[in-house]
């Protein structure tokens, strides 16, 4: 029941449970140096710049597909090569991107390109999450998946945290964008959720996060 009161109180304000779980684990991440958020923009509150503990926040570039033209931001395609030179920068923020680049092999192998020797990437990646298009949603990684890739593009100290509580609370997440329009029933149902996921867990020998994940977290050095 660890964060539970986090946890209730920003679902009342109609967060997601994979976004809020996403923020307990950014709070646990420290970023140092040139760091580059992907599938950001500046001054919007949902960077996850904003809860990683960054350690110089001048130093911060944001960097997406899609270009607004009001907004700090340079324009960059995981598809591709992306346009930084080698060993550029020293930290990467990449939360609820990977879903939606259909080539994931190009975008781990130029991250780890473009990371200098020693350099950090933080991220996550929903499992157990509606089809959210932005432009497009392609793929939902386990943490086997994560690990491997990660150790196949040269990355080490590869960790990769599931986060989640069991059946009862993944089904919760799939019907999240109706119940969240009652805030006092919503955080009912998750109560109930977590709680009746957290008694069954009592009984069997898999951790039930491990089959039924909502969102799966990683860091990983160069």
């Amino acid at each position: 029941m660890k964060n539970y009161f986090y946890i209730m109180i920003n679902t009342f304000k109609k967060k997601s449970l994979n976004r809020i779980l996403q923020e307990i684990y950014a709070k646990k991440q420290i970023a140092s140096g040139f760091v580059v958020e992907f599938g950001a923009e500046s001054g919007s509150t949902k960077n996850f710049t904003n809860f990683v503990n960054i350690i110089d926040k001048k130093n911060i570039v944001y960097a997406d597909k899609i270009i607004k033209e009001d907004k700090e931001i340079i324009s960059e395609d995981l598809e591709k090569e992306l346009s930084f030179k080698d060993q550029s920068f020293d930290s990467v923020i990449i939360f609820n991107v990977l879903e939606h680049v259909y080539n994931i092999h190009n975008a781990i192998k130029e991250i780890h390109r473009s990371l200098k020797k020693g350099g950090l990437i933080i991220g996550s990646t929903p499992f157990t999450h509606r089809i959210h298009n932005a432009p497009s949603d392609y793929n939902r990684y386990t943490e086997q998946f994560l690990n491997k890739i990660f150790h196949e593009k040269k990355f080490t100290n590869v960790s990769v945290e599931v986060y989640g509580y069991g059946p009862f609370t993944a089904a919760y997440v799939m019907i999240f964008d109706y119940t969240k329009l009652i805030p006092l029933l919503n955080n009912f149902i998750l109560t109930f959720c977590i709680l009746s996921d957290t008694f069954i867990n009592i009984f069997t020998k898999t951790k039930l996060k491990a089959i039924y994940p909502i969102t799966i977290c990683f860091s990983a050095k160069k």
